[in-house]
Parts: C-alpha cells; structure tokens; sequence
C-alpha cells in the first residue's frame, strides 16, 4: 500500500502575506482548486491513500470541512486511510502511524514545515511553500516517489 500523508494549511489551504490563510473569511471554497486538482492527479495516477497528519485532524468540525472543501474535486472519504496520532512531533507522527500499519510500503509526507524527528527518513518529506502548496513540480515528485 502506497501512503500520502497530508497536511492541510500551507498545502492545500494557502496563505496569502495580505490576507492571511483562506479560509475562516466566509470563503465556501477556500481550499486551492489547482492544489485539490494536483492531489486528485497524485491519488489517481499511483493509487496511494491519504493519511491525515494535519492539525485539522483533531477536531471533527474541521474534518468535516475538509471533505466539504475536497467534494468537488473528486476527492472522497474512501481516498482516505486514516490520521495520525497526537506526538511531540510531525515526524515521529507519521513514523508512529507507519508502525502501526506494516502494510505501508511507500509513503510521502506533504507539508509546509519541517520536521524534527532525527528518525524520519530523509527525502520522504516533500515542503510545500504555504503560499503555492502543491506545485506541478511537487505534485511530479511525489507521484515518482509513489510509483
């Protein structure tokens, strides 16, 4: 099984140095529709699942919104395998969640900020700058990492 884990703001939910993160301003859509299409594209082209590893995940109002937000891209419940547990760090997260799950045998990591868990192997984190989240570019590599 093939795992993407996926952080929210700075990936597909954006911020702008003006404004601020998109949404919480009355917004319906407020997640980057060229972002959403991009995670679509890397779903659908390696098969892999998304393991929610943001903070959105520890709060059921939030993960509702997410999946409202990912309707019309196509992205559904079933894209999804799980979330991560709640640790010190991002990394030792994901590293927690892989354990628990030996059937993972690719993963990536999408973020917007590092990580500081000296465990985490490198190269499985892909950063996304939160201003352009999910680039053509990160969306290529992450799809030949899955592959």
């Amino acid at each position: 099984m093939k795992a993407l884990f996926l952080d929210i703001d700075g990936v597909v939910c954006l911020h702008n140095e003006a404004t601020g993160l998109n949404w919480g301003k009355g917004n319906d859509d407020f997640f980057d529709a060229d972002c959403c299409r991009r995670l679509k594209e890397i779903i659908d082209i390696t098969g892999c699942k998304i393991v929610l590893s943001s903070s959105w995940r520890l709060f059921p109002e939030s993960i509702r919104l997410m999946f409202k937000q990912f309707k019309p891209y196509g992205i559904t419940r079933e894209d999804f395998l799980g979330k991560t547990p709640s640790l010190q760090d991002r990394g030792d997260e994901i590293l927690a969640y892989i354990k628990k799950h030996p059937q993972i045998e690719k993963f990536v990591a999408l973020d917007d900020e590092e990580y500081n868990s000296y465990a985490f192997p490198y190269g499985r984190l892909l950063l996304t700058k939160e201003e352009s989240g999910i680039t053509e570019m990160i969306k290529n590599k992450c799809i030949q990492m899955l592959i």
